[in-house]
């Protein structure tokens, strides 16, 4: 789909997943790296808990399909080596400070003076301009001032994020999305532009409908734990945790009347519930008690069962549950398996084959997905620098001085 599409990744973590995404879609995106590689991103955890930067599995599933280099961003020739390959280029993708590269020479407006179709994007905290611009922030900032850990938690307690960096995975499709909306534009006009990323703004599909509630009635939504408004949502399995509403409506009462069904079946209704009439039912004219009452019933049953064995039962008997899955159940998810989303990438310098995700979509026209594994350090310094004219005595010297 991007193939004959150059881009070169100078981000840190906030950026390695749009990369990955346009290189899934075929461009030849090129991973460049501090000489010595880009330590910050090749934390941890390990694989198998040998702590290694080559061993890093956030580095080795959020850079694949890309090619990587080293170089000195620091110093002028590496500076002038870039401004060399960015000549060659379709895309600039980076996440420094803003200005920083400008002072390098090497920002969008020095670039684009010399390759005016060059698309730029810059993924910041808070965007290129605006009274925060200058701020430094991580995900937890980001999130925190994106709104979303005002609503992620219980009520009495103080709120939380997601253990992984939500805030930089979030940031990354919407970048991809934006270059390839300027790649499209630029066919039409010619010309490159700037896509300005704010992670703070991405934070806005993460309210779900807590923006609009806030347009229609004027009040912020609070923490709400693991219940939607007056009734539990988040329930306790056997192995694990479980999504289910105890909502009403046309497509909920149907819902509930399986589920009882099912608990019926299983002998865990008490005689009281089997008695409902569901036709009836409004979860928003509940007491607390009857809430309470309800809400014991169904966690009861729940908890005795696994996450597969409630989900099995949900897709036979049309009720609207869901897992709430870790890792190692998407892996094991028959569905997942049978569509062949995982593919198997060896390893052979660290000994190891890993599965991963292929593709995150199908196109008829063209195969979306894994190119290659994640590049080591300076992995392709020779093949990338060689298109530009440097031979094996060049590399030696510039390895030696520090710029690669």
């Amino acid at each position: 789909m991007l193939s004959g599409i150059r881009i070169l990744d100078l981000s840190d973590e906030r950026g390695f997943l749009a990369g990955k995404i346009l290189g899934d879609l075929g461009a030849d995106v090129i991973k460049i790296e501090p000489t010595g590689g880009d330590l910050e991103g090749r934390r941890g955890p390990y694989l198998a808990g040998r702590e290694d930067p080559e061993r890093s599995l956030p580095w080795l599933a959020l850079n694949t399909s890309k090619r990587g280099v080293t170089l000195n961003l620091e110093v002028d020739r590496g500076c002038s080596m870039f401004r060399e390959l960015a000549a060659t280029a379709d895309v600039v993708l980076e996440t420094s400070a803003p200005g920083l590269l400008d002072q390098r020479g090497i920002g969008y407006e020095s670039l684009r003076e010399r390759r005016p179709r060059l698309i730029f994007c810059a993924i910041t905290p808070f965007g290129q301009t605006g009274p925060y611009a200058r701020y430094r922030a991580h995900d937890l900032v980001v999130v925190a001032m994106g709104g979303n850990a005002a609503l992620t938690g219980d009520a009495d307690r103080p709120p939380v994020r997601c253990t992984l960096p939500t805030a930089y995975l979030h940031a990354g499709p919407e970048a991809a999305a934006g270059i390839a909306m300027a790649l499209y534009a630029r066919e039409i006009t010619g010309r490159g532009q700037l896509v300005d990323v704010s992670m703070q703004e991405c934070q806005l599909s993460t309210l779900v409908t807590g923006a609009g509630q806030y347009a229609l009635t004027g009040k912020l939504r609070s923490r709400s734990g693991a219940s939607l408004g007056n009734t539990r949502e988040i329930w306790k399995a056997k192995d694990g945790y479980v999504t289910f509403g105890l909502r009403g409506g046309a497509a909920r009462v149907r819902n509930l009347i399986a589920t009882v069904e099912y608990m019926v079946e299983s002998d865990m209704a008490p005689e009281w519930l089997r008695k409902v009439d569901w036709t009836h039912y409004n979860h928003n004219t509940l007491t607390p008690s009857e809430v309470e009452r309800l809400e014991a019933a169904f966690g009861a049953f729940f908890a005795t069962k696994t996450r597969r064995e409630l989900y099995e039962q949900a897709v036979k008997r049309r009720i609207m549950l869901a897992p709430c899955n870790d890792a190692r159940e998407i892996l094991e998810q028959p569905q997942l398996r049978s569509r062949e989303l995982f593919t198997t990438l060896e390893y052979p310098e660290l000994g190891a084959s890993i599965e991963h995700p292929d593709f995150f979509a199908k196109s008829s026209a063209t195969r979306i997905g894994l190119r290659r594994r994640a590049p080591r350090v300076g992995e392709h310094n020779a093949e990338v620098f060689g298109e530009i004219g440097l031979g094996p005595r060049d590399l030696e010297t510039l390895t030696r001085e520090g710029v690669i």
